[in-house]
């Protein structure tokens, strides 16, 4: 009997401070944060960052990490650099996809495919805080832990749903940069990307962007 006090004593404990450390935005808070995150997108004109990126797999035992640079400039351009434990990168210039896969080079075009034009979107969207707060296709929950805020999208639309079950965005509460995004697939599988010593407005090359 002790042991099942001490246990449901332990259960409230955490309640209550999950509830303290995650606490839920009010109408009028979310509206200042949409607020700040789009008049930072808007202020963005490159973005230079280094980034780790974790992949966990449940029938694998340890996670898959890797790490590299991001590269963001004007309102189409983004360049993701993995440097360990493998170089490769993609490239995302308006309407098209670049991948190099140690020499191995694929260009898409974004039109063709309603997914990679919506995975664009996204991807611009978690670099320049653009319009990723998209309501029309994700149900939007807000919270706030520490200084930074918290976006829980759980997506609506049926296209989303065969592949992401939730996406977590965890955004910087001084710059209202992004911070960390977690994008959990249905079979809860995750990969977490976190941003590091990012540099606003950046003097990147064009040749950054270039499919070669």
């Amino acid at each position: 009997m002790k042991n099942l006090i001490w246990k449901f004593s332990l259960l409230i404990i955490l309640l209550f401070v999950g509830n303290f450390v995650q606490a839920q935005l009010s109408a009028t808070e979310i509206k200042s944060l949409k607020q700040n995150i789009d008049n930072t997108a808007k202020g963005l004109t490159s973005l230079e960052s280094e980034f780790t990126q974790t992949k966990h797999l449940d029938f694998m035992e340890n996670d898959v990490k890797s790490s590299g640079k991001l590269y963001f400039k004007s309102k189409n351009k983004i360049r993701w650099e993995y440097s360990s434990p493998f170089h490769y990168y993609v490239i995302f210039n308006h309407e098209k996809m670049f991948v190099n896969d140690n020499g191995k080079k694929k260009e898409t075009e974004l039109s063709k495919s309603k997914l990679l034009k919506d995975l664009n979107k996204i991807m611009l969207g978690t670099v320049n805080g653009s319009g990723v707060l998209d309501e029309t296709k994700f149900n939007i929950s807000y919270s706030k832990s520490g200084a930074d805020y918290i976006a829980k999208m759980v997506p609506t639309d049926a296209t989303y749903k065969k592949y992401i079950k939730q996406i977590d965005l965890t955004f910087d509460g001084k710059t209202y940069l992004l911070k960390k995004i977690k994008t959990t697939e249905p079979s809860l599988d995750y990969t977490l990307i976190e941003f590091k010593n990012q540099k606003k407005n950046a003097s990147i090359s064009d040749e950054k962007f270039s499919f070669k």
